[in-house]
C-alpha cells in the first residue's frame, strides 16, 4: 500500500506553527481547547509531538471561521548582536555588488521551480490511504487525486498517487486488473514525464511488472530503481519487500520490511507484513507476536486483522480466526482479498455451508458483473475440491489477479502445492523457478 510522503510528516511545534502560519502558542491553544490534532510520541514527553499536513488542512478547512478570526501573525526574530551586525553589512555589501551580474545569469541558465497550486497540494495529502487501507480510503483517494490534477495537471504526485491508487484497487474492489494495470501504467508514466526523478511511479510500474504482466526480473530491477532514486522513501522499500516474499526470499523480505519501518516508525504495514514473511516460511506464531504488536497500537487496522485471522487459521484455532476474518472483511470494506481467507478459514474450520454458501455468492456475482476468480479459487482449495480449485485459478491465470500474495507464496495453496496442475500454473507466472 501507498504510505505518506516524509514531507507529509511535521516533526515539532515550530513545524506545526509554521505550516499553519500561527505562532506556536497558538498552535498549542489550539491543540488544547480546539481539537487540533496533534500526536506525541510512545514515550508522552509533553514537547514530543508531530502531525500530518493532511490532518492540520482538513482541521483547518473545518476551522474556517477560526481562521479568519485570528489572522496570520509573524514571530520576530531575535536581534543580531554587535559581530552579526558586522557581518550582516559585508553581506549586504557583497550581494549588492554581486547581485546583477547574478541576477543576470540566472534569468538565463537556472530552471524555474515549479509551484505546485496550493488546493491541488492538500487534496494530494488528503487523498493519502496507506496508514490504513481498503475500499473506502482507496475510492475516497481515487478521487482526491483526480480532483488534484483538474487543479493542477502538472502534479506529479498527484499522477503518481493516482497510478497506485488504481494498482491497489485490483485487491480492494471489483475491477478486472488488465484494465486496471494499463490505467495504472498511464498514470505513472505521466507522473515520470513530469518529473523523473520522482521514485514513486517507477514503484508502481515495478508492481504491475510482477503483479499483472508476470516479468519478475524487469519488476525486481525497477524496484530497485526507485530506492536507488529515494533511499528515503518507506513504501520503495515496503513494496520490494513484498515482491521478495512472492519470490520466497524471505530473509531478504524481512530485511527490506525492517528498513521500511525504521525510515517511517508510525506505518504499521511493514510490521504486518513482516509478520507474513514469519508466517509463509513456516513460523506462525512469530507472526501472530507481529501482528499483535501492530493491532496493539491501532485495533481497527485492517489488514491486521486480516492477517492475523489467518495465521490463527493456520494454527487450527478456527473459531479465534473467524472471527479475525470476519472484522478484517467489515473494516476492509467486504472486498476479495477478505472474501478469499474468510472462505477458506470457514471451509477448513468445519463450517463447510457457510463457506459453500459465500462461494456460490461470489460466483452469483460474476453473473451480474466482473467479480474475480481468485476468491472462488482460494474457497474451492480449502474445501477440498481440488479440480475445481485449479479450474478458478486457470480463470484468475486468464484475468491476470492471482491475489494479493501470489501462489508460490501464499499458504493457502499448501495442500495443492504438490500437484502436476500447480506446477503447471506456476510455470505459467513466470514462477516455476521460485525455490520451494
Amino acid at each position: 500500500m501507498e504510505a505518506l510522503d516524509p514531507r507529509d510528516r511535521l516533526e515539532s511545534w515550530k513545524e506545526i506553527a509554521s505550516h499553519l502560519n500561527r505562532s506556536e502558542r497558538t498552535v498549542r491553544r489550539w491543540e488544547d481547547k480546539e481539537g487540533l490534532p496533534v500526536h506525541r510520541h510512545a514515550h508522552d514527553k509533553r514537547g514530543s509531538v508531530y502531525a500530518f499536513t493532511w490532518e492540520l488542512d482538513a482541521w483547518r478547512e473545518s476551522r474556517r471561521q477560526l481562521m479568519e478570526a485570528e489572522p496570520p501573525e509573524l514571530v520576530a526574530a531575535a536581534a543580531p548582536g554587535p559581530r552579526r551586525w558586522i557581518w550582516l553589512g559585508v553581506a549586504i555589501t557583497l550581494g549588492l555588488a554581486a547581485g546583477a551580474g547574478v541576477w543576470f545569469l540566472s534569468r538565463s541558465s537556472s530552471p524555474a521551480v515549479r509551484t505546485p497550486n496550493p488546493e491541488a497540494e492538500r487534496l494530494v495529502g488528503l487523498a493519502n490511504f496507506g496508514l490504513n487501507a481498503g475500499r473506502t480510503q482507496i475510492e475516497t483517494g481515487i478521487r482526491y487525486y483526480q480532483d488534484a490534477i483538474r487543479l493542477d495537471p502538472g502534479h506529479a504526485r498527484a499522477w503518481s498517487g493516482l497510478a497506485a491508487a488504481h494498482l491497489v484497487r485490483v485487491w480492494f474492489g471489483e475491477v478486472p486488473a488488465i484494465e486496471a494495470a494499463a490505467q495504472s501504467r498511464k498514470e505513472a508514466e505521466q507522473a515520470r514525464r513530469l518529473d523523473p526523478a520522482l521514485s514513486q511511479p517507477v514503484r508502481v510500474l515495478a508492481g504491475i511488472s510482477h503483479f499483472v504482466d508476470w516479468d519478475h526480473p524487469r519488476a525486481e530491477a525497477e524496484f530497485r530503481t526507485a530506492m536507488e532514486l529515494d533511499p528515503k522513501d518507506a513504501v520503495n522499500a515496503s513494496w520490494y519487500a513484498d515482491f521478495l516474499v512472492d519470490m520466497r526470499r524471505f530473509d531478504e523480505a524481512r530485511t527490506f520490511y525492517a528498513r521500511a519501518h525504521d525510515l517511517l516508525p508510525r506505518w504499521l504495514e511493514p510490521i504486518a507484513f513482516a509478520g507474513n514473511a514469519h508466517f509463509f516460511s513456516g513460523n506462525p506464531d512469530l507472526a501472530i507476536v507481529e501482528y499483535e504488536r501492530v493491532l496493539e497500537s491501532e485495533p481497527n487496522f485492517g489488514l491486521g486483522n486480516h492477517f492475523l485471522g489467518r495465521a490463527l487459521v493456520a494454527k487450527g484455532e478456527y473459531e479465534k480466526g473467524i472471527a479475525r476474518l470476519r472484522k478484517s472483511n467489515e473494516l476492509l470494506g467486504d472486498v476479495p482479498i477478505s472474501h478469499a481467507d474468510l472462505g477458506y478459514g470457514l471451509a477448513v474450520g468445519g463450517r463447510r455451508g457457510e463457506a459453500e454458501a459465500l462461494r456460490d455468492e461470489l460466483v452469483r456475482r460474476r453473473t451480474k458483473g466482473y467479480y474475480p476468480a481468485f476468491p472462488i479459487a482460494a474457497i474451492e482449495v480449502g474445501l477440498g475440491n481440488t479440480g475445481a480449485a485449479f479450474d478458478w485459478l486457470d480463470r484468475a491465470a486468464e484475468e491476470r489477479n492471482m491475489g494479493f500474495y501470489m501462489p508460490s507464496a501464499d499458504p493457502v495453496f499448501d495442500a495443492v502445492r504438490s500437484h502436476p496442475r500447480f506446477k503447471a500454473l506456476l510455470k505459467r507466472l513466470h514462477l516455476d523457478t521460485v525455490r520451494p
